[in-house]
């Protein structure tokens, strides 16, 4: 299975457990959390993708580093984790992210300008792009 159906399948099913505890939000950013660190500490990573470690090693080190707000959300990673799809992490993260803007009508624009934009013109873009029917929307600076 390709990493980008592993993907939107994990997802699907993490965001409806998330919908189900009124978590959302909060389960986003645990992922989130974890695959930037997956993708930004090399260390992490080597360590995280280590055969030669134990899934248990591999727990106590994540339950360490985000166990601290809840538990109950380290246990979708440790899922994750244990059914070998960690390395699949910001796949995971990224289809969350498209079903959660997509359930709060979110339209996510990246733009690439000359010049950064003004604060004004940012606001104006955003009330025009919020004229077509869109709940809320994110600009963001494409360089």
């Amino acid at each position: 299975m390709i990493k980008s159906q592993v993907g939107r399948r994990y997802s699907k099913a993490i965001f409806d457990i998330a919908e189900e505890k009124n978590q959302v939000k909060e389960i986003y950013e645990l992922l989130n959390s974890a695959m930037v660190l997956y993708r930004t500490d090399k260390g992490f990573k080597n360590f995280i993708r280590n055969p030669l470690i134990s899934n248990e090693e591999k727990k106590l080190v994540l339950n360490e580093i985000f166990g601290k707000d809840n538990s109950d959300n380290l246990n979708i990673l440790l899922y994750i984790l244990d059914k070998g799809r960690i390395n699949c992490i910001k796949y995971i993260v990224a289809e969350y992210l498209k079903i959660y803007y997509r359930k709060n009508r979110i339209l996510d624009v990246r733009a690439t300008f000359t010049k950064e934009l003004t604060e004004e013109q940012k606001k104006k873009l955003i009330d025009k792009l919020s004229q077509k029917n869109w709940k809320r929307n994110q600009l963001r600076n494409k360089n």
